[in-house]
This record gives C-alpha cells, structure tokens and sequence, in this order.
C-alpha cells in the first residue's frame, strides 16, 4: 500500500461530489460577511439550498440553526452530511498515519496504537451519522465534499499529523457537534441528540491524543515545537472558515458559532488554548 497519500488520490464513487473551498478565502486576515456569504453559495452543489441562499442574500451555513427556521429541515440535513463526511476523512486521516510511520523507529509504538484506536472509533461515527442522515432523510452525495479536512493530514512529521488532525479538526468536530446537541435538545429529537454526544465523547478523547502527542513528539526539540505551533495556528485559522467559529460578543454568539470551550477543556484545552484558538480566524469587517 502507497504511504503518504494526497487528498487527489482519495477514492470515491460517483455518488460524491467534490468542491474545492478558496485558499484565499481560508487565509485572508480580515472578510467581510458578504464574501463568506458568497464563498459558502458557490461551494453549494444542492440545487434547493443554493437557490434559497440566492433568495435570501445568502445563508450563512455556519450560523446558529434554530428548529424554528423555516431552513432547518435543509440545514441540519447539510450539517449531517458535512459531518459525515468529516467522520470519513477522519478515519482516512487516522488510518494513514497508522500506515505512514510504521518505519520510524523513533516514533513510540503506543502512537500507532491510538491512531488505530481513533480508526476504530471513526469507522462506528461514520456509521453513526450514515444513519442520521437517514433520520433527516437526506443521502449520501445530496451535499458537496471538500477534502480540505484530510490535506491536513498530509504532513510527513507525525506531530504535525495529530496537529491537524486531533487537535485542530476533532477539535472543530467538538464546536459543530455542540451547536448540534443543542439543535437537537432544541427540536426534542433525541435521536440527534443522544447520538451526536454519543459521538462527541469519543472525539474528546480524539483531541487528548493531540495535545499530548504533540507535546510529547516534540519534546526536546524547540525549534520543531515552533513547527508545529506554526502549523496549529495556520490550521485553526482555516477551519474558522472564514471567522464564523469562535467567539465575539453576546450578539454574534447568538449568529455563530462559538467554541465547545466545556468539551475542549475535557480534551485538555486550557484558557489559553482556547483562547489561541478564538484569535486563529480572521477578523470579520462588519463585527470589529
């Protein structure tokens, strides 16, 4: 089997489709609500839900989800499906890094066995969520991939790997499946509900494993501890997806969303963390 796959290489059948979300977009210091708008309309491959953003100047895919819309039953089945695949990249991240250090002799056995534990774990998520999207009635390939989730688990050093993958993608996965509880709790579904913190208390143990792998793999060594610092803030600023996750003031925390700072801090986040991760996105012009 090859080692150190690239995103391009990721097999899928011909129900998927996949999209490619703007690097410019995702690096950029400072957006405006528009463009996040308009970057979220032009990744929609959904017919009915990209002609509901067009109607309504653009529906902001990271906000807040409240039953009562009247674009919930569209938006959870968009939640389900972006997280369902999430779980499936996770599981692909997970797996290559089993896979693409078996040779290094300096790299601790028990490393490989919580990669693998992560896969066992990832491999019942995605058939959790497989049967959420049942529940929402929505399908697989209803909503586009992006496969920006698994070119963070690219890298060729192994604390770069849990980097961008425990601790900054299962960490955003905490952030999504919180907002999802409460939409859940929201709705009186308990059937989203239950299962999605069913799911969330395995990811808590996903983003342990980065930060104390992280921290242990680079453990003597400053100037690659710098490394992969570097590479966590680029990362996390990424996955803000253009500043919708983090955390504002009292009126845009009721828009966005905010960071899962209770499930962050099981995983062994602490305020300074957290707080690394709030100032990692960039700044959205109309709320400064």
């Amino acid at each position: 089997m090859k080692k150190f796959m690239q995103s391009s290489e990721l097999a899928r059948d011909d129900r998927f489709k996949r999209v490619q979300i703007p690097i410019e977009f995702l690096t950029a210091e400072e957006v405006s609500l528009e463009q996040i708008q308009q970057t979220f309309k032009t990744l929609q491959t959904n017919p009915e839900m990209k002609k509901a953003m067009e109607e309504r100047g653009g529906v902001s895919l990271g906000g807040r989800m409240r039953p009562t819309d009247d674009m919930a039953p569209l938006k959870i089945k968009s939640q389900m499906h972006g997280i369902f695949m999430g779980e499936i990249q996770a599981l692909e991240g997970a797996g290559r890094s089993c896979w693409d250090f078996t040779d290094d002799q300096e790299l601790p056995w028990k490393f490989q066995l919580d990669m693998a534990r992560q896969c066992w774990d990832e491999t019942r998520h995605v058939e959790t969520y497989s049967a959420l999207l049942d529940h929402v009635d929505a399908e697989i390939g209803e909503f586009a991939e992006n496969v920006m989730l698994f070119e963070f688990a690219c890298s060729d050093d192994p604390a770069e790997r849990v980097v961008g993958v425990n601790r900054c993608l299962e960490g955003l996965a905490l952030d999504v499946f919180n907002e999802t509880i409460r939409f859940g709790k929201a709705a009186d579904d308990e059937c989203i509900w239950r299962s999605v913190d069913y799911v969330a208390a395995d990811e808590v143990t996903h983003v342990r494993f980065g930060q104390v792998w992280s921290k242990a793999l680079t453990e003597g060594d400053p100037e690659r501890r710098r490394k992969v610092l570097a590479f966590q803030r680029k990362v996390d600023g990424v996955f803000s997806f253009g500043g919708i996750r983090g955390s504002y003031d009292s009126r845009t925390n009721e828009e966005l969303m905010p960071l899962a700072v209770e499930l962050r801090k099981l995983a062994g986040f602490t305020d300074e963390d957290i707080q690394e991760v709030r100032d990692a996105g960039p700044k959205i012009k109309e709320l400064i």
